[in-house]
């Protein structure tokens, strides 16, 4: 029938199409998107893909294994184009707080992996106490988990990280941290972020902005019908 031989035509095409693209494509370029922390350069040197080769002969998996080490590459997609050239979509991790103990600083993301202070790079970030700063092993204790989970609610919420400098795990409030303005202590405990980030965003609409915020030393938002101040 006339169909089945226009489908052997089409798979004969492509058939031919393949054989003729694994004889005689070879990779010519490494492609990589737009970056912010990670240079191209050093994804194509981690890449380590040797002009020329056939795509068929690179290791994919590999060259995943090698861009990952990088320090802020958290993932990676390749794709060979119908050129020839390879692909790399690269996704970044993004600092959430800057970890301070003593004069050591460095970068942690929501994952709890550190990352180094980059020249000309650096982030608005909140300052997170009572965590090494060097680099080391991923942090991913239970106390870390309620600061990421807080951080990232902030960040989503707008307002409660564009108000909020330092935070500190205590084991007795939870999340605490200090304000931006006049560095009120702000207690936020554990869990159910969300609500605490919007009656601290309401707490600042009704009081602070009619009563100051000068006379504040600490607003306890632990609790879910009511706001606890202490005043100077």
């Amino acid at each position: 029938m006339p169909w089945i031989t226009t489908v052997l035509m089409v798979t004969g095409i492509a058939v031919l199409a393949a054989l003729y693209w694994n004889k005689n494509v070879t990779v010519q370029d490494v492609q990589v998107n737009d970056l912010y922390f990670t240079e191209y350069e050093q994804v194509k040197l981690a890449a380590d893909i040797p002009l020329g080769v056939k795509p068929d002969s690179l290791d994919l998996n590999a060259v995943v294994d090698r861009v990952v080490k990088l320090d802020y590459v958290r993932s990676v997609k390749p794709y060979i184009e119908p050129s020839g050239d390879l692909r790399l979509t690269v996704a970044e991790r993004q600092p959430i707080a800057l970890l301070v103990n003593g004069a050591n600083r460095i970068y942690v993301d929501a994952e709890g992996v550190r990352l180094p202070i980059l020249e000309g790079k650096t982030q608005d970030v909140p300052l997170l106490y009572g965590y090494s700063a060097v680099s080391d092993d991923t942090i991913k204790t239970e106390e870390f988990t309620q600061v990421r989970d807080f951080l990232m609610r902030a960040k989503i919420d707008g307002f409660g990280w564009n108000t909020i400098s330092e935070v500190v795990f205590d084991e007795t409030d939870g999340v605490v941290a200090l304000s931006h303005e006049n560095g009120v202590k702000l207690l936020f405990g554990r869990n159910d972020f969300q609500t605490k980030l919007e009656n601290w965003k309401a707490f600042y609409t009704d009081v602070i902005r009619t009563k100051g915020i000068q006379s504040m030393r600490q607003i306890d938002l632990r609790f879910t019908n009511q706001v606890v101040t202490r005043e100077i």
